[in-house]
């Protein structure tokens, strides 16, 4: 049982959500067996970055300075360094609207949903009966419970009023860092 020597690198708006999505990637390939020899057998992340410029090392001689000089530890964080740091949003609306105006009278129309047991829509009927055919169908098949509920909505229309989205600024982009560790492998 040995220990390789990682260097990781990861964006986000900050080294924690970096390192997530590192850790979150690494586990997608390679799973979360303790010895997989990725990121993911890292407990956490510190901030080396001043310490690291200070160095006046390259990143490759650094991650082997701090491996000789036993910094780094099997299981412990993994050491990170910003290369580029974010750049957030200042604008002071953050978001855009687009609205879908509704013309004309609205109508309403009774309809019966059928839910599973956690509450998650599966299918609506105009009927009742319909309704409850289906629920029974899918507890008999799925051995889950269902419920039937009754619900109004528009006729003929579509029920989306708003969609609001998000409003990128032109300067924000989400910082790099790198991330050295021991990963048992």
């Amino acid at each position: 049982m040995g220990a390789n020597l990682i260097i990781v690198s990861g964006t986000g708006a900050t080294m924690r959500e970096a390192y997530a999505d590192a850790v979150e990637i690494a586990a997608y390939e390679y799973g979360n067996d303790p010895y997989n020899g990725t990121i993911t057998t890292t407990s956490g992340c510190i901030d080396v970055t001043k310490e690291f410029r200070e160095s006046g090392l390259e990143l490759d001689e650094y991650a082997d300075d701090i491996c000789n000089k036993s910094k780094l530890s099997k299981w412990g964080n993994a050491h990170g360094i910003c290369v580029s740091e974010a750049v957030v949003n200042t604008n002071k609306i953050k978001s855009q609207v687009e609205t879908t105006p509704q013309r004309g009278a609205r109508a309403w129309k009774t309809v019966y949903v059928v839910q599973d047991n956690a509450g998650n829509a599966l299918e609506s009927r105009a009927f009742q009966i319909d309704a409850i055919n289906i629920a029974r169908e899918y507890t008999e098949r799925t051995k889950n419970s269902s419920q039937v509920v009754i619900q109004k909505v528009l006729a003929n229309s579509s029920p989306l009023v708003s969609k609001i989205t998000y409003k990128k600024s032109d300067k924000e982009k989400k910082g790099l860092y790198y991330f050295i560790a021991l990963a048992p492998e």
